[in-house]
């Protein structure tokens, strides 16, 4: 597995920890060279994940709870959004004896932004709130002619903010 002793596509690194590019993880994954642990927790997976035989979710909260089936003979990546939690973990996993780690440079964002193998459950822009879906887009905001304050029947002037 190739590997760089500082990232070159993130600012944030912890000394000990290697990291590799997306490039080389991938090509890593596709010829059974490494796995990839993904350390993100549950909700985000959901959300996105990578359609790799060879990715596992361990998210970091619990990942002291699987050191023990996780093999420390095998090269492993690490991945997270940003490079951050993944290189954490990195130190950790060093710490415990896992010797053939590798942060993901640049982290997922990275990985997606190159076009890596990446499934999103996520609409695609906005707040994910279907806001421009054909139902609500067909109904308009109506604004009472006598009274600015009230937007769909809504009195906003005593809406309080929680």
């Amino acid at each position: 597995m190739k590997t760089t002793e500082r990232p070159t596509l993130q600012d944030f690194h912890i000394e000990g920890v290697r990291h590799i590019n997306p490039s080389d993880a991938l090509e890593a994954l596709q010829n059974g060279e490494a796995v990839m642990i993904d350390v993100r927790e549950m909700d985000e997976v959901k959300l996105e994940s990578i359609p790799l035989d060879r990715v596992l979710n361990h998210p970091m909260s619990v990942i002291m709870d699987r050191l023990p089936y996780i093999i420390k003979e095998q090269d492993i990546i690490l991945a997270c959004p940003g490079g951050v939690r993944s290189s954490k973990v990195a130190i950790l996993l060093i710490q415990h004896g896992y010797n053939r780690v590798a942060s993901l440079d640049g982290g997922l964002r990275t990985w997606k932004t190159l076009g890596m193998p990446f499934d999103s459950n996520l609409s695609q822009g906005g707040c994910g709130c279907n806001w421009n879906s054909p139902t609500k887009t067909s109904k308009s905001i109506l604004l009472s002619k006598t009274n600015k304050n009230i937007v769909n029947g809504l009195d906003l002037k005593h809406l309080k903010l929680i």
